[in-house]
């Protein structure tokens, strides 16, 4: 699970980027175009890494407990899969049956955001049998677990007028207001919760 955080880590630092770029265009380069679309930009990443980290995780974690290196959980036991997998698994020697359960895993996930708190909870499920998981990851961070929710549904309603609506104002017709600080404090939010995370189901 290691490799899956680092990966989270350099991703959010390229999504860091896309901050400095706005800071410096802002104070240095005259234009009436605006550069908030970079801003717009780091939100989508943002959300980006962390839904990759958390697919990331949930995939090393359910092939640790396949290989026997990681205790199953109900959710996990209680995951159904085809016949015809099974015996793909069941009488495979090349390539090794991990691979072919992590690749069956990675297919029935692609197409599930992690985004949304209870999402996420479902997902981490998978591989940490733990019933009160917001309550365990706000512990150690300046957030209750039903403030860390909500600002993950806000979050997330905000990247999602960004992509499906292009973050217009159906009523003004005009782009809803954005500031690098309130663009900055998302980024953080979403590592500090992804560190957390990968920190308690490693």
């Amino acid at each position: 699970m290691y490799n899956s955080f680092l990966l989270f880590k350099n991703n959010i630092a390229d999504v860091k980027g896309l901050s400095e770029v706005h800071r410096y265009l802002e104070a240095t380069i005259s234009s009436p175009f605006s550069f908030d679309d970079l801003l717009r930009s780091q939100i989508v990443y943002s959300v980006s890494a962390f839904d990759k980290l958390m697919h990331d995780l949930i995939r090393v974690g359910m092939v640790q407990i396949f290989k026997g290196a990681r205790p199953p959980t109900p959710k996990y036991l209680a995951e159904p899969i085809p016949m015809e997998l099974h015996r793909e698994i069941a009488t495979a020697t090349f390539p090794p049956k991990e691979h072919l359960f992590e690749n069956a895993v990675f297919n029935k996930l692609k197409i599930i955001s992690y985004q949304d708190p209870s999402k996420i909870s479902e997902g981490l499920s998978y591989i940490w049998n733990e019933s009160q998981k917001w309550q365990k990851i706000s512990e150690n961070l300046p957030f209750s677990d039903k403030d860390m929710k909500v600002k993950l549904k806000l979050i997330a309603g905000r990247r999602n007028s960004i992509v499906h609506e292009a973050d217009i104002d159906p009523v003004t017709l005009q782009k809803y207001e954005i500031t690098q600080t309130d663009c900055d404090e998302v980024t953080e939010f979403l590592y500090s919760c992804g560190s957390e995370i990968y920190k308690l189901v490693s």
